[in-house]
């Protein structure tokens, strides 16, 4: 507390208004509104107190103070975390980037922004010049690219393209760090991508974009899901013509649509240049996309215990789990599924929810088909299954944060 107390007088001498440690504050930055996992949102801690950052000199003052007195330092976009990357695990100085937005522009087939660009915002900037980001996130009405590049992966275009970074989804980005600043290119923007900023803090980068089309919304409606799962492997051939894919089964889709469009037993929504379904207008697509599901359905279910797991199985293992489990639990699991592409395959993201007291049976039969229970961790190595992107992000994280500053205990090194 002491170190603290001393990094305060320089925090306050050099931004005044600019650092804030009121009560409400504390409250706002000590948690994500995004974050519902019960597992997850018992291991934060208070935050210290946050800094505005209004440039990059702002945000290497404050790692060079927190560095000075070994304080924990937490950035943080618009707080759309849904896994944990910006829960603080220590009690930390927070710095918002938000304001670091005056950068925006199109350089060739990239968006070049400064990290506090929110993600509609560039949106809206790329569709009046007939393009928009190749993969974003659910979350694109708040979000901003600076966070999303640090501590998302998937989204919007993720089964024509993977994960955003893959295949030169970043050519360039700054970061800073107790060590300075550095610019990376070509594999090493891979430290950087899905490292919730223990890697360095995010002051630019340069995202991928594509041609903008006219995506149409469509519905097709299954008996059953062997019936999901034929389509989408007769889908592969299509690829570059559909934008997204998500799959509901009847109890998630009517709480949602509320009544806005019939549902299926099982429902396949599919934006796509071609026409394969009835044309609908789905603009609370957004509210099942991704993690916005678990989201929505945390507020929309009547589970007594709300909880929810995700796994990512391919085709055939989605077919026998899901199969599985409806049959076991009915309409007392809701389950929703992304589908994108990972390496070639098709993967689907898919969410069980359900009452807490159901996942002991939804887990033993994970088991039985060989899958592994989800680990509700806030660490990188978790969540990242590429063994050479993680050697990529301990190399950097020792050459520009040696001693664990920035959002510390996240990669385990």
């Amino acid at each position: 507390m002491e170190t603290f107390l001393l990094a305060k007088k320089e925090f306050e001498k050099e931004f005044g208004s600019k650092f804030i440690d009121t009560e409400e504050i504390i409250d706002e930055y000590s948690k994500s509104p995004y974050l519902v996992s019960p597992i997850l949102s018992k291991m934060g801690k208070r935050v210290l107190g946050a800094v505005i950052a209004e440039d990059e000199n702002d945000i290497e003052y404050t790692i060079k103070v927190c560095s000075k007195y070994r304080i924990p330092l937490l950035a943080r976009g618009a707080g759309t975390s849904t896994i944990g990357q910006v829960l603080p695990i220590f009690p930390s100085i927070v710095v918002d980037i938000q304001k670091l937005n005056k950068v925006l522009g199109l350089d060739g087939g990239f968006l070049k922004v400064s990290p506090g660009v929110k993600v509609l915002q560039s949106l809206n900037y790329l569709r009046k010049r007939g393009k928009e980001l190749r993969v974003y996130p659910s979350s694109f009405y708040i979000s901003t690219l600076g966070g999303y590049i640090a501590g998302g992966d998937v989204g919007i275009g993720s089964y024509q393209f993977g994960y955003h970074f893959h295949g030169n989804g970043i050519r360039r980005v700054k970061i800073v760090g107790p060590n300075g600043f550095q610019e990376l290119t070509g594999d090493m923007t891979l430290a950087v991508a899905q490292a919730a900023g223990a890697t360095g803090i995010i002051t630019g980068a340069e995202v991928a974009v594509i041609d903008y089309e006219d995506w149409k919304d469509q519905l097709v409606r299954f008996n059953d899901v062997s019936g999901v799962v034929k389509f989408l492997k007769d889908m592969e051939k299509e690829r570059p013509n559909i934008r997204r894919i998500t799959i509901e089964d009847e109890e998630a889709f009517t709480l949602v649509s509320q009544g806005r469009v019939r549902p299926g037993k099982w429902n396949v929504i599919l934006a796509s240049t071609k026409s394969f379904g009835e044309e609908i207008n789905m603009r609370f697509l957004d509210e099942l996309a991704f993690a916005a599901i678990y989201v929505t359905m945390s507020k929309l279910t009547r589970f007594p215990n709300y909880f929810y797991e995700v796994r990512l199985l391919p085709l055939n293992s989605f077919l026998s789990v899901v199969s599985q489990i409806k049959k076991a639990l009915g309409p007392n699991v809701l389950i929703h599924g992304d589908v994108m592409t990972l390496r070639g395959e098709t993967i689907i993201y898919t969410v069980f929810m359900s009452d807490k007291s159901n996942f002991e049976l939804i887990d033993s039969i994970m088991i039985k088909e060989g899958i592994p229970f989800e680990i509700h961790s806030l660490a990188v190595n978790d969540r990242v299954d590429e063994e050479y992107r993680l050697e990529l992000m301990k190399k950097l994280k020792k050459m520009v944060d040696p001693y664990d500053i920035l959002n510390p205990g996240k990669l385990r090194i």
